[in-house]
């Protein structure tokens, strides 16, 4: 027992009575989706370029939130080529307001995603029509590479403009990624498996 400054005695074993808690950890709300490219790939390439509708949702909700636009980050990310210009636009005119040098062509990296995406839609509807499995089939597979491609563009300049050129903030894979890749790679194995099965 001690006494304590009121001259009353403490016992130097029972709990603090002042309220303890731990520190809120502050949440830092960036212009655009920060991500490392290597995640970037990793999600992207795992789930046969599903994560990109994801990725466009959390560019859009961001610009949003940061600006407190009146705008649908959904619709955005769904029908994303309509969309995509203005992105990469927004992207730029932060780099610019900020005076950040990134060397890059928005216009380029928006409109190869147009064109790369309308023509995946177009010839997977194309081999949708028969059953054979043919070069063409392979062909649209490879398309995602390049549409990664240009998606890529946007995500280096995105971060820059948010000051972390390497994404660090958002580089650690987590657990929901992990699950989302392995049901990805799944996805990756019925198609392949369903290519190799020979025509009815």
């Amino acid at each position: 027992m001690q006494e304590g400054e009121a001259g009353q005695e403490q016992d130097v074993y029972a709990p603090p009575r002042a309220p303890v808690g731990y520190p809120r950890m502050a949440t830092v709300v960036t212009e655009f989706h920060v991500v490392s490219l290597r995640k970037f790939w990793c999600l992207y390439l795992a789930t046969f370029g599903l994560y990109q509708y994801f990725w466009l949702y959390r560019h859009w909700s961001q610009y949003r939130d940061s600006h407190r636009a009146s705008l649908w980050p959904v619709a955005r990310s769904i029908f994303s080529i309509f969309f995509m210009h203005s992105l990469n636009r927004h992207v730029e005119s932060s780099l610019r307001r900020s005076r950040l040098e990134h060397a890059w062509q928005p216009g380029v990296a928006a409109t190869g995603f147009v064109l790369l995406s309308l023509g995946s839609e177009i010839l997977g509807r194309v081999t949708a029509r028969t059953d054979a499995t043919t070069l063409l089939d392979y062909f649209v597979i490879a398309l995602v590479l390049p549409i990664g491609m240009t998606m890529a563009a946007t995500q280096r300049a995105a971060n820059a403009a948010c000051r972390d050129p390497d994404g660090s903030a958002n580089a650690r894979l987590t657990a929901a990624n992990w699950i989302w890749m392995v049901l990805g790679m799944m996805l990756w194995l019925l198609i392949l498996v369903g290519m190799t099965l020979p025509a009815e």
